[in-house]
């Protein structure tokens, strides 16, 4: 008798815990449905919030919004042009930065500022692949600026965004970040530089006293900048290093342009870059207030003993051959695209850039095969009307 009573206790204890497991099998079924369709309706107003933003993997450009291009096109998300403006301090990359950023807006584009940690132009090899994973997955189309030199994606396995580069005459150049050291510019006048308290030493004394701040190993900038994030890039006088950043010129930077020449080479990048991020990027330029920003405070000018004396320098002599380089290819270029509009390093420019402007093509297609049906020469026939 005992021993039944027990055993029917032991078997009610058992349907107890089965009850009870049950029930906690069912509530975190009831749970994991729940937050399933929580994850779900998120997703969803994703979608719709990425759609009403023009963010689908998909981008209609209309025609009428593109002064380039006839017929609309649908562009894939990794077709979006990728823009790099690795700047090179003090020439003129804030006037050509904010041309972008009034423009992005109406040219439907994103525009970063990439911020490099104490003011460092090279990045660690990791930091090298986050940058071009970042930039390569990131939402485009998107136009990002900093003050690095050239990273190479293609190094890492990734296709080469649209580079590109202004550079200065480099005594010019060097002159004038001495200066804005110590009398800033008319971008932030309020702002009290580093050298402030030296503002009484001109170029020319700091030269005649050997001063740290003018030597002309200082010169060396914008060859390290285009010829990207090797060592012997940042070696003052490297021969190896000015060759590297003239192949980078021609087979890395979709286009290198010269400061005197900015509004040109706005009428080139409205060309060259797709999807109309530039679209009337040089009529901006010309009439806008901030088309010249950054304009140093004060400047002394330079004796002529001072230019010869740095003249005479190795590192001049190279920055100044990229320089002229750099200043012929675009001038070629120039000539090649608009042939009959004259333009020098004077900074002569076209008032605005229209298609009458632009020469016919100067190549066609011909003996294409296989030959097109009679009815694909019906729909080519309709398409055009």
């Amino acid at each position: 008798m005992f021993f039944r009573v027990r055993h029917q206790k032991m078997v009610h204890v058992y349907l107890l815990v089965l009850v009870i497991l049950g029930v906690l099998v069912v509530l975190g079924a009831v749970i994991a449905y729940h937050a399933l369709l929580r994850e779900q309706n998120f997703q969803i107003q994703a979608a719709v919030a990425k759609l009403a933003s023009g963010e689908s993997n998909y981008q209609h450009f209309d025609s009428s919004a593109s002064q380039y291009h006839q017929n609309s096109v649908v562009i894939l998300e990794e077709q979006k042009p990728l823009v790099i403006y690795n700047r090179v301090p003090k020439t003129g990359s804030t006037s050509f930065v904010n041309v972008a950023y009034d423009l992005h807006s109406r040219n439907a584009f994103r525009v970063l500022h990439v911020n490099v940690t104490g003011n460092s132009h090279l990045l660690s090899i990791y930091d090298q692949f986050r940058f071009i994973e970042n930039t390569t997955r990131w939402i485009r189309p998107a136009f990002y600026h900093g003050h690095f030199a050239y990273v190479d994606f293609e190094r890492y396995g990734y296709k080469k965004p649209y580079y590109v580069q202004l550079l200065r005459k480099p005594l010019e150049r060097l002159v004038s970040y001495y200066y804005f050291l110590r009398y800033g510019d008319d971008y932030r006048p309020h702002l009290v530089r580093k050298k402030h308290m030296d503002s009484s030493t001109t170029f020319d004394e700091c030269v005649e006293r050997g001063g740290s701040d003018c030597q002309a190993n200082l010169l060396w900038l914008q060859i390290p900048f285009l010829c990207g994030q090797s060592a012997d890039c940042w070696i003052p006088g490297s021969e190896w290093a000015l060759q590297q950043a003239k192949r980078n010129v021609l087979e890395k930077y979709t286009l290198v342009g010269v400061t005197e020449q900015m509004g040109e080479y706005l009428q080139m990048l409205e060309l060259v870059i797709p999807g109309g991020m530039f679209r009337n990027a040089s009529e901006h330029f010309k009439h806008s207030s901030k088309s010249h920003l950054r304009k140093t405070a004060k400047k002394y000018p330079v004796s002529r003993k001072t230019i010869q004396k740095f003249h005479d320098s190795t590192i001049w002599q190279m920055e100044n051959e990229l320089y002229a380089f750099v200043a012929r290819e675009f001038a070629f270029s120039y000539a090649k695209q608009f042939p009959n509009v004259s333009s020098g390093l004077s900074g002569t420019m076209k008032k605005h850039l229209k298609i009458s402007d632009l020469p016919p093509p100067s190549f066609r297609y011909e003996k294409i095969y296989p030959k097109l049906s009679q009815q694909q020469k019906k729909k080519k026939i309709i398409a055009h009307v």
